[in-house]
């Protein structure tokens, strides 16, 4: 009989395979505040107790599994432990203790700087290239002035590829930054460095002037004014800027010097022939090289709204540098692309071109480059994010690419819109001498 049951109930299970993970987990990350198991006490900075378990600490930090280790390190038999950290890191050790027994955080920008530290001190690798990614990522998407507090920061802590990309942002935006008092606080060689860059995005070399005396106004450097103002590039500035005699008054006596000794060659170069300023000048050096200048005499913007249209476009604008008039052309044109929506609509997309209609240079001696500069916005403001440099011969049409897919991939569009400014700029070459110097 009781064979015979057993057969009814069909073959027996051999094995049995169960997955309580998410349990475990759980309960184990309540560890931390369970004190009552917890066999080694962390005094941070004299100031802080937090009570944690060795066992745990030596898992997720081999910097803490040798400081245990028996025999190694004094505090290894020792129920107390001190630590002395970096202050700004004291109130976030709390937390970063938290993550060896949950594997979570939040990672913002108020704790993002002493996680790093802690993280690198620790050699948490895991937590560190998480804030490592968060920080690269947030960069083009905050204000001027976090970029700059990074920037610093992430020089500090031996993050250069942050700092290069802080760098990066705050020059696309100095005009921004000039505005605000934040720009007064600007360390010497932070300004240096900008003012050394051909993508420093400014109004004009003019409005870069003005902001630089503001800043000498309060600020000594090592080597004097004149160590900032080689940096001035003085050669492209208009007349207009500087034709008036209360302008050189006006100036501190650390400016005044050099601001007349170079007001002469403003004049030059916005009244002689390219070909004669560079017998007695060398016109590849930084000081004649523009800048990404966005007033009307370097280039145009465009607010370009419901870019999912069938709209074409067409963008006439002339650059004038020195005695040279370039004039630019930029169309669009909608093309039916392969692929199709939701819909069922086949989509739409648009290619762009950018041609030289004139220009009154000699061929050979310079050539040109489109910039597109592209704008995100932040917050409300629309604020420099990146640009794509094109080069443009003389009479030809020159592919630029299906632009608003490009903006879309930098996370430029906002509510169907895109802010674009097409710099033209020149480059020069070297120039064939002539004329006869007498």
């Amino acid at each position: 009989m009781e064979l015979a049951m057993t057969l009814d109930r069909g073959p027996v299970e051999s094995s049995c395979t169960v997955d309580h993970l998410d349990q475990i987990v759980k309960e184990f990350s309540q560890l931390y505040w369970r004190e009552d198991f917890s066999d080694v006490e962390l005094v941070i900075n004299e100031t802080v107790r937090l009570k944690a378990h060795r066992a745990v600490l030596a898992l997720s930090s081999d910097v803490f599994c040798q400081m245990f280790s028996e025999g190694r390190w004094q505090e290894s038999g020792q129920r107390e432990v001190a630590l002395t950290e970096e202050e700004s890191c004291v109130e976030h050790m709390d937390a970063f203790l938290q993550y060896f027994y949950t594997g979570t955080l939040t990672i913002h920008s108020g704790n993002l700087f002493p996680l790093l530290v802690l993280s690198d001190k620790y050699n948490v690798q895991e937590l560190r290239r998480s804030c490592e990614r968060f920080a690269l990522r947030s960069v083009c998407a905050g204000p001027v002035d976090q970029a700059l507090s990074w920037w610093r920061s992430a020089e500090q802590v031996g993050f250069l590829e942050l700092a290069q990309a802080c760098q990066r942002f705050v020059t696309l935006n100095v005009a921004v930054l000039a505005a605000s008092s934040d720009w007064l606080s600007l360390q010497p060689e932070q300004l240096l460095l900008l003012l050394e860059n051909d993508d420093l995005r400014v109004e004009s070399e003019f409005q870069l002037f003005r902001a630089i005396r503001r800043w000498l106004s309060i600020n000594e450097p090592e080597g004097g004014a004149g160590k900032i103002l080689e940096h001035v590039r003085f050669p492209l500035m208009s007349p207009l800027d500087v034709y008036d005699p209360a302008l050189a008054e006006a100036l501190p006596e650390n400016m005044r010097d050099t601001f007349l000794a170079e007001s002469s060659l403003i004049y030059q170069v916005n009244s002689l022939p390219i070909e004669a300023i560079c017998l007695y000048q060398d016109i590849q050096l930084p000081k004649f090289t523009m800048r990404l200048y966005t007033s009307a005499d370097f280039g145009c913007f465009r607010n370009i709204q419901n870019i999912d249209s069938n709209e074409s476009h067409c963008i006439d604008f002339t650059t004038k540098i020195f005695q040279s008039k370039t004039t630019w052309k930029i169309t669009s044109q909608c093309y039916q692309n392969r692929s199709y929506g939701h819909s069922g609509v086949p989509l739409l997309k648009q290619n762009w071109t950018c041609r030289i209609d004139e220009c009154n240079l000699t061929d050979g001696n310079h050539d040109h480059q489109l910039i597109v500069l592209m704008y995100r916005n932040v917050a409300g403001t629309w604020l420099a994010c990146d640009y794509e440099t094109f080069s443009i011969p003389h009479k030809q049409d020159v592919p630029l690419g299906p632009l608003f897919e490009m903006f879309e991939k930098k996370k430029c569009v906002h509510k169907n819109t895109i802010f674009v400014h097409f710099i033209g700029k020149i480059r020069w070459g070297k120039f064939l001498q002539l004329l006869t110097k007498t």
